[in-house]
C-alpha cells in the first residue's frame, strides 16, 4: 500500500465508512444466522414450549414411569421414520412400509415358531427379505421411472397379501423369551428400544454428515441432473434409498415383535400416517435434498408427547388423529409455500 493509501485510510470519513460497513455486514450475517436457527430448530422450540406446557397443565405428565412410556413408543416410531427419512430425501417416497413391517414381523415369528430356525439366523433372514423388498421398489422407481408413490402403493398390496397369507390371517405367537428383552427390557433403567433409537440415530447422523455417501442423498435430492454430472451415481444412492427405509422398517417390525411376543400381519398396517407425520414435521422437505437427522427424532418425541398427554387428559383416540391431520397439512402447506418462494 502507498503512503497515500495509509494516509486515506486514516480519514476519520474512511474509517467511519469501514466501520459502517463492517458493522452492516456483521448485523446481516448474524441476523441471518439467527433466523437460519430458528428455522432450522423449530420442532426443538415447539417440543421445549410444550413440555412446559404440559408440566403445569397434565397431571402424572413428569413422573418417571410415564417418561420411560413415551421414550419406549416413539422409539421404534423414530426408527421407522429415519428409514422413510432417506427415501423422502431424494424426493421420492415409500408407501410400503408398514406392510413390510407386518410381512417381517410374520416371517420372524413363523421361522422360529413353526420351523425352529434359531433367533440369530432368523433376523438374518428378516434383514434379507428386507434388502430384497428394498431393492424391488429402488429398481421399480428409481431405474423403471415409476412414480415412487405408485411403485410403492403396489408392493405395499402385494405385501399385504403375501402377510396374510403366510400368517393365515392370525397372530404366531410362541416366540422365545429372551425376544422380548428388545422390545420390553430395560438396561440402567431405561428401555433397551431407547438404546436402540439412540444408536440408529447416532449411525444415520454420522452417515448422513460424515461420508460422502450420505452426502450425496442431498444432491441428488436437490438436483438429480447436477449430482449426476458431478459424478455421482444417482440410481445407486436412489436403491440405496429404499433398502435403508426397508431395513429401518424391519428393525421396528422385530423390536414391535418382540414387544407383542407375536408376529402380526397387521402390525404396522396403521404406521405410514404417523412416519410420514414424524418425517415431514422434523424438517424434511417433500422435494428433496433438506432434512436432518435429529429433526426426524425430535418430531417423533414431539408426537408422542403430544399423544400421551392427550390419553392423560382424557381425549378421545379419535380426536389424536384430528390433531395429527392438522399438524400434517400445516407442515406440508409451510413446506410447499416455502418451496415456492
Amino acid at each position: 500500500m502507498t503512503n497515500q493509501g495509509y494516509a486515506d485510510a486514516r480519514r476519520p470519513e474512511a474509517a467511519a465508512e469501514a466501520a459502517g460497513r463492517s458493522f452492516g455486514e456483521k448485523s446481516s450475517r448474524y441476523g441471518g444466522g439467527l433466523r437460519s436457527f430458528l428455522e432450522e430448530w423449530t420442532i426443538l422450540i415447539l417440543l421445549l414450549a410444550l413440555l412446559v406446557l404440559c408440566s403445569v397443565f397434565v397431571d402424572r405428565f413428569f413422573e418417571i414411569g410415564n417418561l420411560m412410556n413415551i421414550a419406549r413408543q416413539i422409539s421404534f416410531l423414530a426408527i421407522v421414520a429415519l428409514g422413510e427419512f432417506f427415501v423422502i430425501l431424494i424426493a421420492q417416497m415409500d408407501m410400503s412400509i408398514g406392510w413390510t413391517i407386518g410381512l417381517t414381523s410374520v416371517l420372524l415369528a413363523g421361522l422360529m415358531s413353526r420351523n425352529g430356525v434359531p433367533m440369530g439366523v432368523a433376523l438374518v433372514l428378516v434383514f434379507g427379505v428386507a434388502i430384497v423388498i428394498g431393492i424391488i421398489n429402488g429398481l421399480l422407481s428409481i431405474v423403471g421411472k415409476v412414480p415412487s408413490f405408485i411403485a410403492t402403493l403396489v408392493t405395499m398390496n402385494v405385501l399385504m397379501g403375501l402377510s396374510y397369507l403366510y400368517s393365515r390371517g392370525i397372530p404366531i405367537s410362541g416366540l422365545p423369551r429372551q425376544l422380548n428383552y428388545l422390545g420390553m427390557g430395560y438396561l440402567f433403567s431405561i428401555p433397551v428400544p431407547v438404546y436402540l433409537m439412540v444408536l440408529v440415530t447416532a449411525l444415520c447422523y454420522v452417515f448422513t454428515t460424515h461420508t460422502e455417501l450420505g452426502r450425496s442423498f442431498y444432491a441428488v435430492g436437490g438436483n438429480a441432473e447436477a449430482a449426476k454430472l458431478s459424478g455421482i451415481n444417482v440410481r445407486f444412492v436412489g436403491v440405496l434409498a429404499f433398502v435403508i427405509s426397508a431395513v429401518l422398517a424391519t428393525v421396528g417390525s422385530i423390536g414391535l415383535t418382540a414387544k407383542t411376543m407375536a408376529g402380526t400381519a397387521s402390525l404396522g398396517g396403521d404406521m405410514l400416517f404417523d412416519v410420514m407425520t414424524v418425517v415431514v414435521l422434523g424438517g424434511t422437505s417433500l422435494y428433496g435434498g433438506k432434512g436432518k437427522v435429529i429433526g426426524v427424532v425430535l418430531a417423533a418425541l414431539l408426537v408422542g408427547v403430544i399423544s400421551n398427554a392427550m390419553v392423560l387428559i382424557g381425549i378421545n383416540t379419535y380426536y389424536q388423529w384430528i390433531v395429527k391431520g392438522a399438524i400434517l397439512i400445516s407442515v406440508v402447506l409451510i413446506d410447499v409455500n416455502s418451496k415456492k418462494e
